[in-house]
C-alpha cells in the first residue's frame, strides 16, 4: 500500500512547533492498535521505530519493515539482539530473553520522540544510547507534558517487562486521555 506521507521519522523531525495533543494521541493509539494486532499473531515486531512506521492521508500510520520481526518462540521468550540501539529494549541489549514487552519499550520511545520531535539520544552514539539504557538511562520527559502520557510513557519504558503494560492496556489509557481532553463547552484543549 503506498503511504504518500512518508515515514513518520521524516514527519517528526521536520516540524518546526510541537505537535498538538490530540494528533499524537491520533497516532499513538493507531500505532497500538496495529501493535496489539501482531502481538494477539504472536508477532514480535523487534525494530518498532518511527522510521519503521509509514504515513498516508489524515495522519493516518501503519507500521512497515518487519524484517527482523519473529512469531514468538514456544517458551515465548527470544534472545537475538536485533533493532535499532536507540529504540531497543535493555532485556534485548543485555542478551536476556524477551518477549513482546521488548515491542512496548520502542513504544515508549517512539512516543517520546512525538512529543519532543527531537531524536532519542541525539547527544550520544547508538552504542552509547546502548550502554546507557543498559545501565537504567531514560530519556527526560519534559515538563507540561500530559501526566497520563508522562506516566504512560514511564510505565513502558520500565527496566522491568512485567512491569510494561500490553498493547490492549495502552490503548485504554490512550482512550482515558482522549477522553479527558476532549474540549468542553467554551474550554480549550491542551497542546502536548
Amino acid at each position: 500500500e503506498y503511504m504518500p506521507g512518508g515515514d513518520l521519522y521524516e514527519f517528526v523531525h521536520k516540524q518546526n512547533d510541537v505537535l498538538d495533543l490530540l494528533l499524537i494521541l491520533r497516532i499513538a493509539m493507531s500505532i497500538s492498535k496495529g501493535m496489539e494486532c501482531l502481538h494477539q499473531h504472536n508477532i514480535i515486531h523487534r525494530d518498532l521505530k518511527t522510521a519503521n512506521i509509514l504515513m498516508g492521508d489524515n495522519h493516518v500510520v501503519k507500521i512497515a519493515d518487519f524484517g527482523v520481526a519473529r512469531v514468538g518462540s514456544q517458551e515465548g521468550q527470544m534472545t537475538a539482539e536485533t533493532g535499532t540501539y536507540r529504540w531497543m529494549a535493555p532485556e534485548i541489549i543485555n542478551h536476556k530473553p524477551y518477549d513482546h514487552k521488548a515491542d512496548v519499550f520502542s513504544f515508549a520511545i517512539v512516543l517520546w520522540e512525538l512529543i519532543t520531535l527531537k531524536v532519542p539520544y541525539d547527544n550520544m552514539t547508538p552504542l552509547q544510547a546502548a550502554l546507557g539504557v543498559r545501565q537504567g538511562l531514560r530519556l527526560e520527559i519534559p515538563a507540561g507534558v500530559h501526566p497520563g502520557l508522562s506516566k504512560l510513557i514511564e510505565q513502558c519504558w520500565d527496566e522491568d517487562p512485567d512491569i510494561r503494560p500490553v498493547f490492549a492496556e495502552i490503548i485504554v489509557q490512550l482512550e482515558d486521555i482522549l477522553q479527558e481532553i476532549q474540549v468542553p463547552k467554551g474550554g480549550h484543549r491542551r497542546s502536548r
